[in-house]
């Protein structure tokens, strides 16, 4: 019985003095009773030593009091591997020591939310359990942004989707071009850059200043440029989203400002610090490299061996480079067509056409009456047909005549709504404080005035 216990009736445990005492109800039940006035005083008498042996009674005997330590048992271990090539997610759970039932039973449940066929190579696999022991819990990548949690349970797996931890934070960068943009000198935040990823704002800068500036041309030494940029990063440090909130760009001595606004309801469109927009109806280029080989009525072809017209523009570029559409339109023709290769052609309004050939592949979902939005990519960079390396075949026909769209003035899209204009105004003060965290780079014999509208 426990020392905190009230004694029972039944208590039998030896008294002070060693003897086994009867049972005994608790001396807070005994009855009322008339006593004599010599007992009265005697219990006065003695009251100190009457309460000293209840206290006696009642107080639990001092006993020896042993330590005993438990071990805990030892934590959950997780183990974490690979899904190799020509290998399936059954075979790495058979690696690990799951039944064939088990096994079954798994697969079955990630069924109900992706294809076990679909995980490709370099898919990471967690399994926990105790050390030694059966995993009781295997956690699954099913994209670069959601886990599948399974873990074992009473009658079979439990599952649960869980959403990957995401951090927003704010990129500074600054360039001075000495050659390209791709090879400029980069200050700023330069650190918190990964791998690669510099490369991919080349091209959504590009974009954005598609027709202000053409970079296959325009762009000289000692131009420049500085970018605030809002970013998504997963735990494991890549980007999942990214957005420019500033640009500016100085060009032959002009400075060009870009402010994103969104319309209610509307896309998000590119903004110069009056309102006007950046966007044109058509973007100047389909990739952002150099052009190889200009529009012309004779030009020496180095398959056929002879002259003809050459009725495009080549961009050279790497193999599987993206290629985006000019231009919202409808997809006309979409697959092998004779010397282009594999080819996209769309129709736009005004009785314009745009094609993209040599294609090493074709987007999915890029099928004749598919309709495009303007910056979609439509396929990559390839050789085939008749041509000697990767490059792109660019073509602009306006009602059915081919046109050089090096040399036409095409319009730029309308200029920002007057009922929008004082959110996009308080907006733009915004992205330029923000924007000011980084200098505009300049050499040394470089002057930089104010941002002006182009």
């Amino acid at each position: 019985m426990k020392g905190s216990e009230p004694l029972a009736i039944t208590d039998t445990r030896p008294g002070p003095d060693g003897r086994k005492r009867g049972p005994r109800a608790p001396w807070v039940a005994l009855p009322m009773q008339v006593v004599p006035v010599v007992a009265v005083s005697a219990l006065l008498l003695g009251g100190l030593g009457l309460w000293s042996m209840l206290r006696s009674r009642t107080a639990p005997a001092e006993e020896n009091v042993r330590t005993v330590f438990v071990p805990a048992p030892p934590p959950p271990a997780s183990v974490y591997d690979t899904l190799r090539t020509g290998e399936t997610l059954a075979e790495v759970l058979d690696v690990h020591g799951f039944s064939p039932q088990d096994i079954h039973e798994l697969i079955e449940v990630v069924r109900e939310y992706k294809s076990p066929r679909s995980f490709r190579p370099g898919v990471v696999v967690r399994l926990t359990g105790p050390p030694g022991g059966q995993a009781e819990q295997v956690l699954l990548q099913l994209n670069e942004d959601s886990l599948l949690a399974l873990e074992v349970q009473t009658g079979g797996w439990a599952s649960d989707v869980v959403t990957v931890p995401i951090q927003v934070d704010t990129l500074l960068l600054g360039g001075l071009i000495e050659s390209s943009l791709w090879y400029a000198e980069l200050t700023g935040e330069v650190e918190r850059l990964g791998e690669g990823e510099f490369q991919e704002y080349v091209y959504d800068l590009a974009d954005v200043f598609a027709w202000k500036v053409d970079f296959t041309r325009d762009i000289r030494r000692g131009d420049a440029f500085r970018v605030a940029i809002e970013r998504e990063l997963r735990p494991d440090g890549t980007v999942r989203t990214r957005r420019f909130l500033a640009i500016e760009l100085r060009n032959r001595g002009r400075v060009l400002s870009a402010i994103p606004y969104t319309r209610p309801g509307g896309r998000r469109d590119y903004f110069d610090v009056e309102g006007e927009a950046l966007r044109g109806v058509f973007l100047r280029y389909p990739v952002p490299y150099r052009i190889t080989s200009g529009f012309s009525n004779r030009r020496y072809h180095p398959v056929l061996k002879q002259y003809r017209a050459h009725r495009g523009t080549d961009y050279g570029a790497p193999h599987g480079t993206s290629v985006k559409a000019t231009a919202s339109g409808t997809v006309t023709r979409a697959g092998t067509w004779g010397n282009y290769g594999r080819m996209v052609a769309i129709r736009h309004t005004h009785g314009i056409e745009t094609r993209y050939a040599h294609l090493s592949s074709i987007a999915a979902g890029i099928r004749a009456g598919a309709r495009v939005d303007q910056g979609q990519v439509i396929g990559r960079v390839g050789s085939t047909g008749l041509a000697t390396g990767p490059h792109l075949h660019y073509e602009f026909l306006q009602n059915g005549a081919h046109r050089n769209v090096s040399t036409m003035n095409l319009p730029s899209a309308p200029a920002l709504e007057d009922q929008y204009m004082s959110e996009f105004l308080v907006s733009r003060d915004a992205a330029l404080d923000v924007l000011s965290g980084v200098a505009l780079p300049a050499a040394a014999s470089d002057f930089v005035g104010p941002a002006v509208a182009d």
